[in-house]
């Protein structure tokens, strides 16, 4: 939530807690805010100025709803280490280039949809392949959890919990479906 929007809930608070402090002493048996009320709604200024109020405090409520239920989300971070000086993070994006750099050089990887979840421990890596249909899969599997884990806790220093794989799908090359193709 942003500043503005902080200052505009603690006036729109303030308001409420006033609001509900005269309803309260009202039906506690102290009847000015009751007459104050009955005049202000016998004069038109006063009626004018009271539903200009409560237009306001409308769009409020309805802009502070529309904060609650939105999902923006500032982008995830991994924090890789703290100093005196501060923290040093790696964003989630960062890591799942990382993830893609180095099964790119796998054989018989074809394609790789990394995501990564940050917790306090450390990270982990939930990847979807595409192999190559002449790729040993265990074996393949293996190489790219071992090559995951110990790269990104080589170049970014964040333990990896876990890598886990799932294999989507066996795709043939590119050069053999256009050898097929010409067949």
């Amino acid at each position: 939530m942003k500043f503005f929007d902080r200052v505009l809930l603690s006036l729109y608070s303030l308001g409420i807690i006033f609001i509900l402090l005269l309803a309260g002493l009202s039906a506690a048996g102290w009847t000015t805010p009751v007459e104050w009320l009955r005049i202000t709604l016998l004069h038109t200024n006063y009626r004018l100025v009271l539903g200009a109020i409560a237009l306001v405090y409308f769009a409020l409520s309805v802009r502070f709803l529309f904060l609650a239920l939105s999902s923006v989300k500032p982008p995830a971070q991994a924090v890789v280490q703290e100093t005196g000086m501060g923290q040093v993070r790696v964003s989630v994006d960062a890591l799942e280039n990382m993830v893609r750099r180095v099964t790119a050089q796998i054989k018989g990887v074809r394609e790789v949809n990394p995501r990564v979840a940050c917790m306090p421990e450390g990270v982990s890596v939930f990847l979807h392949v595409s192999m190559a249909p002449e790729t040993n899969i265990p074996g393949t599997s293996d190489e790219i959890q071992q090559k995951v884990g110990a790269y990104i806790e080589e170049i970014a220093g964040i333990k990896v919990q876990a890598v886990k794989i799932l294999v989507n799908s066996i795709s043939a090359s590119e050069n053999s479906q256009s050898a097929r193709k010409l067949n």
